[in-house]
């Protein structure tokens, strides 16, 4: 195990970092639970409507991502931040107005690049105020702020819904946007002074390439997990589904406060080593033991792998990129995240079609295994750049 540095992480700035991250995801879970009902009750649309609606974002923020962390090596993160919060706030106020099914279509479309762009500004953010050898410990913990978002906004949505109380709700995302930027923007540009200029081009670093794909094969589960463990678990008999979401928050929440210095303990690739073992159990476990204690038992497995995966993809592309490519890197990796949730949404509905939920499940964690493959045999040397050596 490689040893933890012992400078300070959780400082000021940092916490202001983590406080805009959590209010920017608390307003996507907003939308999020929003959106679907007001298609639905409002527009008159059926489940093709709604599921277009809310993916349309996950589009442009897959091809938004990378050009974002571009921009924000060669501009710093203020200006993805101000621009990606702007165009969140614009979008979330014009949903607010009613608007017919291709405008909503139109804005969600806009506002998955502000999405991304804001996004991956902070990500990489909490990178540049971390120490260089706690890295791994700073996306557990910032991530760990997202999935608090997302987490509670969508409860908090509900009570201001109550009904169809639509572009109040929406307002409120508004608003969170707004605090969120209000927390973040006093700390100033974060960027260090790189020794080499960032690099042109928009596509993605080639180191951040195999992290991208791990994250892939590592989230594929997660989508189906997503889409179909609610209906699995009333097939099962299980009177309460949503306590099965419960459970895997609150595992996450705890593996990566708890367990946040493992990535840097362990290095990016044992890591993910540790991560792709948990869930290809977890979905094996799920799928196989079919009852409601096999469903428990593996979401907690599966849980545990899933907390990781990305704080340790992400700091695996970083110990083998520069200082210059850093938020590149970051918008790299982010992307592979979307891909992955809307890829394993879709194709494990096919397998479910064909095999039921528990086979869509057993064939998540083989994909989980493949990961492990690539993963386990690989010799990442782990090496820093020779610009980011200690002297």
């Amino acid at each position: 195990m490689a040893a933890v540095s012992v400078e300070r992480l959780i400082t000021g700035p940092f916490v202001r970092v983590w406080l805009g991250t959590f209010a920017a995801f608390a307003s996507f879970g907003f939308v999020l639970l929003v959106l679907p009902l007001y298609v639905h009750d409002e527009l008159d649309r059926g489940s093709l409507g709604i599921g277009i609606v809310v993916g349309a974002a996950s589009i442009t923020a897959v091809l938004g991502g990378p050009p974002a962390g571009r921009l924000a090596d060669r501009r710093g993160r203020r200006p993805l931040i101000l621009g990606g919060a702007a165009v969140m706030i614009a979008c979330y106020l014009a949903l607010a107005l009613g608007p017919s099914l291709p405008l909503v279509l139109l804005i969600r479309l806009v506002a998955g690049v502000g999405e991304a762009a804001f996004a991956i500004a902070v990500l990489t953010a909490a990178a540049d105020l971390a120490p260089a050898k706690r890295r791994g410990e700073a996306m557990s913990l910032v991530t760990t702020a997202s999935y608090l978002g997302l987490t509670i906004g969508p409860v908090a949505a509900d009570f201001i819904l109550d009904g169809n109380r639509f572009a109040a709700a929406l307002v409120v995302a508004a608003v969170l946007v707004v605090l969120g930027t209000a927390a973040v923007i006093p700390l100033g540009e974060t960027r260090p002074e790189a020794a080499h200029e960032a690099p042109g081009g928009w596509l993605p670093p080639r180191t951040a390439l195999l992290p991208g794909l791990l994250v892939l094969l590592a989230l594929l589960g997660f989508g189906g997990f997503v889409a179909f463990a609610a209906l699995y678990a009333r097939e099962l008999g299980f009177d309460r589904p949503g306590l099965v979401f419960a459970l895997f928050g609150s595992v996450v929440v705890l593996v990566r406060t708890v367990g946040r210095k493992l990535p840097d303990r362990l290095g990016g690739r044992r890591t993910l080593v540790l991560c792709f073992v948990n869930l290809a159990v977890g979905l094996a476990t799920i799928g196989a033991w079919q009852s409601e204690t096999g469903l428990i038992v593996g979401t907690a497995i599966f849980a545990v792998g899933q907390a990781l995966s990305y704080p340790a993809a992400v700091l695996l592309a970083m110990e083998t990129s520069s200082e210059a490519e850093r938020s590149a890197v970051v918008g790299g990796v982010t992307a592979f995240v979307d891909v992955a949730l809307s890829l394993g949404a879709f194709t494990l509905g096919a397998v479910a079609a064909v095999t039921g939920y528990a086979g869509a499940f057993v064939v998540s964690s083989i994909v989980a295994l493949c990961g492990l493959l690539v993963v386990a045999p690989r010799r990442f040397s782990g090496r820093v750049p020779a610009e980011e050596a200690a002297p």
